[in-house]
This record gives structure tokens, sequence and C-alpha cells, in this order.
């Protein structure tokens, strides 16, 4: 089915999907089912409305919303009128999603829908108030739009207000090369940085769904949040290959395993924390599976090996928000010490190398840190040239951070990062950030953080604190004070209080034996 997707735009994409599978299914949210014909004429109108509100070419919209078919309209009509999208992870408190719309110099701010005990229309105008944003509007999706903002009802009833020749004229300035996506991935100064990627994305998202052979019979249901990479990655994917995507707007593990049954779904993405609540659900024997042909699984072989005995082929993954979701990728064909113990190999487009501490490419076998490039590769951090600079090099080899390894026939294994950074259930925490949290507490002094394997989270924060001479603090009363300036996934599991750090010879604090001594205290 592989279709040529050089110099296509998003807006291209669309149009292609409608002339191959205009009346097939493309999305279900709740009661809502949309056929391709009918998102595009959607799409339109989405886009024509912001055209009416002054969204010009480049401007930047930000995006606070979990899973619904409007993330996918505003996603898809941003694109085809030449704005950039930048989607904010509903986690974030207040002050992080006024960090991430002031740093991109979002335009508006687009919002709504309740998350657990949280309403993000309301949060969205506290975060339209903050100094560091200068963004003028905040539209709210939803029933309850609180006064001072629009809702998204009444931006779209202007859609009329710009004729189709000007939609037309706008689709035909829209370049391959211009940025499209601006993913905000969290790095080693503590504060996110926005990757910036061009319509070029959807080579690497078709070269995704070739190898995976997704196909216009295919059902996924998406409950991977839609603002994360790998979530927005499935909307190109499922365009390009014509299937039908189910929206889950709350991950719920009941629920999920329910549509995933009742809608007769054939792939499954999901993060490792994900499949292990899935397979360990009291309703998911009773589950009818059967017609699931896919699962992509981020995860270790022994997680592969179980989703495969027990769902259906599991195959592994790797990438990252900097190289476009997916860089390298296991095909269902593969046996299954390639399809689990690896990684997979590059998609095309991409090439690897492993490289030692000197920058020189190591013998095959051999571990080093993952370095790649390629068209995927983002374009650089938005206002962010240092940080750029130490990453992404003069030829376009990106220093991915982590360990790995190549076999002799070019796939990858991967042994884990070389950053400080840890993964939460598919998340990226930076420790220097939750340091900086809890040192921000009356009574702490200096904090260390470092992330430990966890069965099921895939990896957990563990907090070493020093406190202030004469200072008393409770581990959980810590942990609480983290919740309150973070997301809340970002506080640490395990708070240890100590009385000082292992440090080097150069004053810094050595994380890996704290890291060291936390395993062995567990074992």
């Amino acid at each position: 089915m592989s279709q040529d997707t050089a110099g296509v735009t998003i807006g291209d994409l669309l149009e292609r999907a409608v002339g191959r599978f205009g009346d097939r299914e493309a999305y279900v949210d709740g009661e809502r089912r949309l056929t391709f014909r009918e998102l595009s004429a959607e799409v339109d109108r989405y886009g024509r409305a912001l055209m009416a509100l002054g969204i010009a070419p480049g401007d930047r919209i930000s995006l606070w919303m979990g899973n619904r078919l409007e993330w996918v309209c505003l996603y898809l009509a941003t694109a085809r009128i030449g704005a950039v999208l930048v989607p904010v992870n509903t986690g974030l408190t207040v002050d992080e999603a006024a960090y991430v719309v002031g740093q991109s110099d979002s335009a508006v701010l687009i919002a709504g829908g309740r998350i657990r005990d949280r309403d993000l229309g309301v949060d969205a105008l506290v975060v339209l108030a903050d100094d560091r944003v200068s963004a003028h509007t905040v539209i709210v999706v939803g029933d309850d739009c609180p006064a001072g903002a629009m809702p998204l009802e009444e931006l779209l009833a202007r859609a009329g207000e710009t004729p189709e020749a000007d939609l037309v004229a706008r689709l035909s300035t829209v370049d391959a090369d211009d940025v499209v996506l601006m993913l905000y991935t969290s790095g080693t100064t503590g504060f996110p940085k926005g990757a910036m990627h061009s319509h070029k994305v959807i080579r690497n998202m078709c070269d995704a769904a070739d190898r995976m052979r997704l196909a216009s019979d295919d059902t996924l249901v998406l409950y991977l949040p839609l603002f994360h990479v790998f979530g927005a990655a499935a909307v190109l994917s499922f365009l390009y290959a014509g299937g039908s995507i189910v929206l889950v707007r709350t991950y719920d593990v009941a629920h999920t395993l329910e549509l995933v049954e009742r809608e007769r779904a054939t792939v499954m993405y999901g993060v490792a924390t994900m499949y292990y609540d899935q397979l360990q659900h009291p309703t998911f024997p009773t589950r009818d599976l059967s017609r699931v042909r896919l699962c992509l699984v981020p995860g270790t072989g022994d997680l592969i090996r179980l989703v495969s005995e027990k769902i259906g082929p599991a195959i592994n993954v790797y990438g990252m928000t900097e190289t476009t979701s997916i860089t390298t990728l296991a095909g269902i064909e593969d046996p299954f010490e390639r399809r689990g113990d690896t990684v997979g190999y590059p998609l095309p487009g991409f090439e690897v190398k492993i490289v030692g501490a000197d920058g020189a490419t190591v013998p095959v076998g051999d571990s080093g840190e993952l370095v790649v490039r390629g068209h995927p590769v983002m374009l650089g951090y938005y206002k962010k040239q240092e940080a750029t600079a130490a990453v992404l090099d003069d030829d376009g080899w990106f220093r991915t951070g982590d360990l790995a390894a190549l076999t002799e026939d070019g796939y990858v294994r991967y042994g884990g990062r070389i950053k400080d950074m840890y993964k939460i259930g598919g998340e990226n925490v930076d420790p220097i950030e939750v340091e900086s949290a809890l040192m921000r507490h009356p009574a702490v002094a200096m904090a260390a953080v470092v992330g430990v394997p966890d069965a099921r989270l895939e990896e957990i924060g563990v907090a070493y604190v020093q406190l202030l001479p004469g200072a008393t603090a409770q581990p959980e009363e810590l942990r609480e004070f983290v919740r309150g300036h973070l997301a809340r996934f970002k506080a640490p599991r395990h708070v240890r209080i100590v009385e000082g750090f292992p440090m080097t010879a150069s004053g810094k604090i050595q994380r890996y034996v704290l890291r060291k001594l936390f395993l062995e205290a567990q074992a």
C-alpha cells in the first residue's frame, strides 16, 4: 500500500484519504461517528473559523484537552491553514502549562473538558492571565464555558466569514518544509523544550504504517493521549492507511477493554503500564480480543512475550519526541528474538549509529550512545539554540542520550538512558525539575532524584533529601509538596531523608550510587 509522501503536507494527506476512503468510518467519539469525507468537511469548517479569528500562517495554537474529536479536527485544521499546533500535556499544572503556552508564543489557547477533578477550561483562564503568556484568546470546548472565554461553537459560527476561495488560497501556500508541530519535552535544564517538526512527519508515520501493515480494515482504540507524540502519530498513520480510530476521552482499564472488544479492534497501542494494567484487570479473561492482530509495545522482552501470548502478536518500538515518535520498529513477521529482544530496525529515512564518549563509531555489538539522522529528526528546539546545538550537530546527527548496540543485521538493542531523565508510564520526567520543586520547600537544603526500575510503570522516581539544620519534614509531606507544584506523575514514589550525599571530587552528586543504594535496600 506504500504511497509516495515526499513533499506531501498534512492537508494533502487528508485530501488523499477522502479520495481513497471517502465514506469509510474514520473516527468514533462516544456516540458520534465520522467518515473521512465528513471529517474533511469538519476540518475545513474549523480552518475557516480559525482564519476568521485572525490565525495567520506560522501562528501557534496551544491545545489543552483530552482525547476527543475536536482535538483531531483542530490538529488537522491548524495544519491545513499553515499554523503550528502546540499540544499541552493535560497532566501539567497551571504554572507548567503557562510556561509552555508562553514560551511557544501561542496566539490562542484552546482548552476544555474535565480531567479527573480539574476543569481545563477554568484553568485556561488562569493561564491566560499569566505574565509569561501573550495569547489573547481562550476558546473552551465543552458545555461549561466560563465567563471570559469563547465557546468553541461561537468560533465555529464564524466559519462563514471566510470565503471558500480564501481557504483554498491559504492551502496553496502551505509547504512540506513548514513547521506544523511543536512538541514539548523535558530536558536536562529542568525546563521543557519545544521540538519543532515540519509536515515531513508524514513520511515517518506513513513508513511506520507500512511496516505495521496498517490497512483500511484496521481499527485502533486510542487511549494514548493525543498530546503525546505516540498518540498524535496515530492520527496521521491511520489517515494514510484508511483505518478507523476510536477515541477514549479518559483512560480507564475496564472501559478500554470493553471498547477493544465491542469495536472489534485489530490494533492496540500502549505504553508498558497500560498493558500491565489490562492483563491484570479482573475482566480481562472475559473479553474477546481475538480480532487483535498487532500490539505496539515499547517495553521489555518479557512484556512483549506476555502480550503476544495473552492478546496478540506484539512488536517492540523505539522513538522520541525529537525523532517523530517512531525511530526503530520491528516487523510483525520477525521472529520473537527480533520483536522482543530488540527495538527493531530503523524506518526508511533514518540513519543510525552507535558512538563512544569520543564520538567515534563503535564496533557492531558494542554499546554506546544511539545517534540518529534523517528527515524525521526535529528541526530544533524553539528559541533554544544552545540546547539544540548540544544534541543536533551541523551534519544533522541527533544525540539521543540513550545506550544501545547494533546487531549484525542492523537491529537495535536498547540499553537504557545515559541521561538522568527517566520515564514513568510513558511520560518523561526530568529529575532536575523535581529537585527544583523539592528545594522550594522551606525545610529542604538539597535534593537529588533518580529513576529506578518498576514492573508496572517502567520506572519510578526516588528522592534523596537533605534538610536544613534544625528543620523537620516527613516524606509524605514532601511528596505532597511536589504534587502542588508539578504534575502528579512527577512526584517521587519514595522520599529518603539523608544527612548528606555521595559526591565526586568535583563536588557533583553521584546519582548512580544513590540508585544502587535504593536497589540494594529493596533486594
